[in-house]
């Protein structure tokens, strides 16, 4: 991975050397830096789920720092000054997060894998390097920051708890309202819940920091180290009910409540030390890098 953002830093720094077109404001040949601006915008990240139990959990669950994924869409902007722009984007963003984890006491070890797909919107704030004594430079640094709505398409997730030593495991696979379960020696398992694990919409903010380097007289590439933060709980807390395939009855469901942490029920020992059913807010994150092509539209 370092070596092939190095790899992209070398080639915009090329092209900023090499560049045929000056980076001034004024001049007939000179390249546009005001107006309009439309471009894709694409890259990879790690991303996680925040929860204080699950950061703090034991050994039974450990949330996983690198947990890859990726996000492409389009990117509208205006520079209505030399360094200032507003804008935003519209991206397909999947993120999710992954976990291990084992019991001690059970030797039960864990592993799961939550995948959450997003139409993703940020309107962001744009600000570039502008020197008035040299204005023909064609590297530029460049920041980023804004707020963003996502709107949640689907989610996959899913869960393996087994023990090698016994042969024993069960799978359980929630997937929009649909359950599925299977377990060592029995039928699998498959029934409907009222509502979903995830709530529809997440809110947060986006801060980016890179460069960007004028490739043609109107082309721009630029290369940004960005994070998302998300601000509202993504876990949709409400009580539902689940009915299964086997059964005509409707029965409660309330799945986050009972979780001493993320797919692990409370033991003795959680109930002593005072736990409690008390699920805190779960955040989307992610920190990675992206890559921008864009096109000033004015000529």
């Amino acid at each position: 991975m370092k070596k092939q953002l190095l790899s992209v830093f070398s080639i915009l720094f090329f092209f900023s050397a090499s560049a045929q077109y000056e980076y001034s404001p004024t001049g007939r040949n000179d390249a546009p830096s005001l107006g309009k601006v439309m471009g894709f915008v694409g890259g990879g990240f790690t991303s996680m789920l925040n929860n204080r139990d699950d950061m703090s959990a034991d050994q039974r669950l450990d949330p996983q720092m690198m947990n890859f994924s990726y996000a492409g869409g389009i990117e509208i902007m205006s520079w209505f000054q030399r360094t200032i722009g507003f804008g935003g984007q519209l991206m397909y963003w999947q993120g999710g997060a992954a976990y291990l984890g084992e019991d001690t006491i059970t030797k039960m070890k864990l592993t799961a894998k939550t995948t959450m797909t997003y139409a993703k919107m940020p309107l962001m704030f744009y600000f570039k390097s502008y020197n008035r004594y040299y204005p023909n430079r064609r590297f530029r640094f460049n920041s980023s920051f804004g707020p963003y709505v996502a709107m949640l398409l689907s989610y996959n997730d899913y869960v393996k708890i087994y023990n090698d030593d016994w042969k024993v495991s069960r799978e359980s696979t929630f997937s929009g309202t649909t359950f599925t379960g299977k377990a060592t020696g029995a039928q699998d398992t498959k029934g409907k819940i009222t509502s979903t694990l995830y709530n529809p919409f997440d809110l947060g903010f986006v801060f980016a920091l890179g460069g960007e380097a004028r490739l043609r007289r109107r082309t721009i590439i630029s290369l940004n180290l960005r994070t998302d933060i998300g601000f509202s709980n993504v876990e949709n807390t409400r009580k539902m009910k689940i009915n299964y395939d086997s059964s005509n009855t409707d029965l409660d469901f309330a799945y986050w409540n009972s979780l001493y942490a993320k797919y692990n029920s409370p033991n003795a020992l959680d109930v002593t030390k005072g736990w409690e059913a008390n699920r805190p807010s779960t955040k989307n994150f992610s920190m990675g890098a992206f890559l921008t092509i864009k096109k000033y539209m004015s000529r």
